[in-house]
């Protein structure tokens, strides 16, 4: 790890920019893959127990009627 910050040291300002902007792209990717994964897991559920039909209105309902 040392290495990786002492060459991001001796880049130029715009390059570590480039660098950063960068490990925010990768940070972004993860974070999105991370929502697919679950989006996908929660779609199969749906699926599985029968209310995949069901809207987002409809789901909105539901789960405000459970809460009060």
């Amino acid at each position: 790890m040392q290495v990786v910050v002492e060459k991001f040291r001796r880049l130029s300002p715009e390059k570590q920019d480039e660098v950063l902007d960068y490990l925010k792209f990768l940070e972004l990717r993860e974070k999105t893959r991370a929502w697919l994964e679950l989006d996908a897991w929660a779609i199969n559920l749906a699926k599985e127990k029968g209310f995949y039909h069901l809207t987002d209105e409809e789901i909105a309902r539901i789960v405000s009627d459970f809460r009060i």
